[in-house]
């Protein structure tokens, strides 16, 4: 893992948003807390800028989070008028992660955003629909199901799509045209809520920073799990997903 870590480091002369630019595309009503935790994720990861595209009930929850995020909105649902505003803020960033806490959502809306993006990490229910993208899924045992369907497996899937999947799980396992990898890092308290969630954030941000997909999946598993065991150590089984947040940078801060 040290390679990757190195990978991370920046230039003392670089500027705001060359370390990195993200966009979370997600959130509705319900599910307020998802895109918040992805974003805040991402700036612990290190990513320079997040930006949030939420549903207009869910906006004012979301920056009521943390004052560093910057959100938007796309509307009362994500739909063909959404497009302008998405594509534009997809532009901006370097990469974007779609689907924490999206739950009200055009289909075909969000296929057309896909299609017309560079480089993605797809999440919960966004997998489904975008399942023919190429990207960096990061599915939980039952939604790796909606990928293995017309492949046979998750080693199929990422070989002849070129796609990359991250599944969660005890030990968590990354598929790539590359070869398979796994993650033994982390424990029984990330099986709480959200914590999914902050990992498509990690993801989405080491890619933002220039890492290959399979190598931001990689980091981001590892990451994840030692933030979850320092967590751990504290909580307990009493371990909530915004544990991990601050001690995603101090495990950065550790192995560069």
């Amino acid at each position: 893992m040290q390679e990757l870590f190195e990978k991370l480091s920046r230039d003392e002369d670089s500027h705001k948003g060359q370390n990195g630019k993200v966009m979370v595309i997600g959130g509705s009503e319900k599910y307020t807390g998802a895109p918040a935790l992805t974003a805040q994720a991402a700036l612990r990861a290190g990513a320079d800028l997040v930006k949030v595209l939420t549903s207009d009930h869910a906006r004012p929850v979301v920056q009521g989070f943390s004052e560093n995020l910057i959100v938007e909105s796309f509307g009362e649902r994500f739909d063909e008028n959404s497009l302008e505003k998405a594509l534009e803020l997809e532009e901006w960033a370097d990469t974007t992660v779609v689907g924490p806490g999206l739950t009200d959502f055009d289909k075909n809306a969000l296929r057309d955003f896909a299609e017309e993006a560079g480089n993605l990490v797809v999440d919960a229910g966004a997998i489904r629909p975008l399942r023919r993208v190429k990207a960096v899924f990061t599915p939980h045992a039952g939604e790796a199901k909606i990928l293995e369907k017309n492949y046979g497996s998750l080693k199929a899937f990422s070989e002849e799509t070129g796609s990359t999947v991250l599944l969660k799980g005890g030990i968590d396992t990354i598929y790539s045209s590359a070869g398979v990898f796994e993650n033994e890092t982390g424990c029984a308290g990330m099986t709480a809520g959200g914590t999914g969630d902050v990992l498509a954030g990690i993801v989405t941000a080491f890619h933002a920073q220039g890492l290959e997909d399979k190598d931001a999946a990689r980091l981001a598993a590892y990451i994840n799990g030692v933030a979850g065991e320092k967590a751990f150590e504290k909580y307990g089984n009493g371990l909530v997903a915004s544990d991990l947040l601050e001690r995603i940078a101090e495990v950065v801060s550790e192995k560069s």
